[in-house]
């Protein structure tokens, strides 16, 4: 039994946004950017996601600690929310910490489904809107492919396509995704048919970048990453939301300048841009060129494990 806590990734959404909601598939990435975790005697405030988990995991395991200490400075910058999905990644290091108290083995696939679950439904307690594909990626870690719709929630390990070059770039803009998400809304209602269109050219080309990532094809990812995009900026017109605002563009802009595409890495209106090439120097110059541009590359490890205990 270990009484120190437990570590969780953050994660990059790689394709899917907003057509995860309706059930389409998505790609996302763990990254070595980390929330930690640690048991403590002392009362000690903590974010409501974490305090629900935290509730669930004592209803299912018993006594735990009376408390615990987040860091969560790897996921921010000066303070501000990077977009790498900090509040997730803090409940579920919060439930893996929970687990491995009462001696369970974070290695073991059944336990990190429990803690899944329990990281889940606190997180879900707070957040309702979202998917749980940052909880999944922050569970489980990796690549992953992840989608939830009427059945329940799966997930499936991904390979990362030979020759694939991966980049994040924060955009200086930090953006909150529930505004976003409410005029997505207001859309579906106020244009059903409208909503539908969009939704569903969100979920083609979603598909399509799944089975490029799946098929190891680092070109076509490359195409239907600029695809999707497109999609989202067309979604963001319709719903009169900034979703590719235009710190975004300049990222995009730039990204095809070097042979390379990139997009939204979440809802969008700011927070980080991911960038897909299929050579290291184009994603070098590329980052070089954000520098140049006000733009902030973020230095990060792709595919990360996922949730496992601190070392004391």
């Amino acid at each position: 039994m270990s009484a120190s806590g437990a570590t969780a990734p953050g994660k990059a959404l790689l394709c899917g946004e907003y057509a995860v909601l309706e059930g389409a598939r998505a790609v996302v990435a763990a990254v070595d950017r980390r929330v930690k975790a640690s048991w403590t005697a002392e009362p000690n405030a903590l974010p409501p996601e974490v305090e629900a988990t935290l509730g669930l995991a004592r209803e299912r395991l018993g006594p735990l600690p009376r408390s615990m200490v987040l860091d969560v400075s790897d996921l921010q910058t000066e303070g501000v929310k990077l977009g790498l999905g900090s509040s997730a990644a803090a409940a579920v290091a919060a439930a893996g910490a929970a687990f491995d108290h009462h001696g369970h083995d974070l290695a073991d696939d059944a336990v990190l489904d429990q803690v899944f679950d329990c990281a889940f439904l606190g997180h879900a307690s707070v957040a309702p809107k979202g998917s749980g594909v940052d909880v999944a990626a922050a569970t489980f870690g990796g690549f992953l492919g992840f989608a939830r719709d009427e059945s329940g929630i799966s997930h499936a390990r991904l390979e990362r396509p030979t020759g694939l070059v991966l980049r994040l770039v924060w955009t200086g803009q930090p953006a909150r995704t529930s505004d976003l998400l409410d005029h997505v809304d207001r859309f579906q209602q106020g244009d059903p048919h409208g909503y539908r269109t969009s939704m569903g050219h969100l979920a083609t080309v979603a598909e399509q970048f799944v089975q490029a990532f799946e098929a190891g094809s680092a070109q076509a990812v490359v195409e239907e990453a600029a695809a999707y995009a497109d999609a989202m900026e067309a979604l963001g017109n319709a719903a009169g939301a900034p979703i590719v605002e235009e710190r975004l563009h300049r990222a995009q802009k730039l990204a095809k300048r070097f042979s390379g595409s990139a997009k939204p890495c979440g809802a969008g209106g700011g927070d980080v841009a991911v960038a897909f090439f299929v050579d290291q120097g184009s994603a070098d110059r590329f980052e070089r060129a954000c520098r140049n541009s006000g733009l902030h590359p973020i230095e990060v490890s792709w595919g990360t494990q996922g949730v496992s205990p601190c070392v004391p």
